[in-house]
């Protein structure tokens, strides 16, 4: 069960971590579409922020928050996010076979460059009736590690639907 939630959970937030890399391969073709009521960008520390009913879309790509700070290198890589909101929020379909992966939390950080993502704040991740939550969830896709954490009032919680009879007998080689 545990190696099931954490594949479950690998899946679900490397498609919320690698963004386009992961995407329909329809997504990577699209243009990025920022809207915000107001964005500031520095050259020389490649740090841009959007700022105000921020929306971010790419093919089935969307992100919504309150702020978005994008740091980038010098050849215009991104290097982190950060997504603030009450709550940000983030929504794909990695699969044309799955449905979407949709993630809350007050906060979303993405480090491009050791492929960690953290949701902080009431975190939440689903797609196609699985969810996990908690106060926070990080997930390493090098390692594949992940690591939740509640709070003295709020547990992690992992659901998972049940599996149709059919998935069941493939499982045990029954047809």
């Amino acid at each position: 069960m545990r190696l099931h939630a954490v594949n479950l959970f690998a899946l679900l937030v490397s498609a919320l971590i690698t963004g386009s890399a992961q995407a329909l391969p329809a997504d990577r073709d699209q243009p990025v579409q920022v809207t915000a009521n107001t964005a500031t960008a520095d050259g020389k520390t490649g740090i841009a922020t959007y700022r105000g009913n921020v929306i971010v879309k790419q093919g089935t790509l969307e992100i919504r928050a309150e702020e978005i700070i994008i740091t980038t290198d010098k050849k215009g890589a991104i290097l982190s996010t950060v997504s603030k909101g009450n709550p940000a929020r983030y929504q794909q379909q990695p699969d044309p076979k799955k449905g979407l992966v949709t993630a809350d939390a007050q906060r979303i950080d993405y480090d491009a460059k050791n492929e960690i993502i953290t949701l902080t704040g009431n975190a939440k991740l689903k797609q196609d009736g699985s969810s996990f939550s908690g106060q926070s969830i990080t997930y390493n896709s090098l390692r594949q590690q992940v690591d939740a954490k509640g709070d003295g009032a709020n547990r992690v919680q992992l659901v998972f639907p049940p599996q149709a009879r059919g998935d069941l007998n493939k499982k045990d080689g029954k047809k």
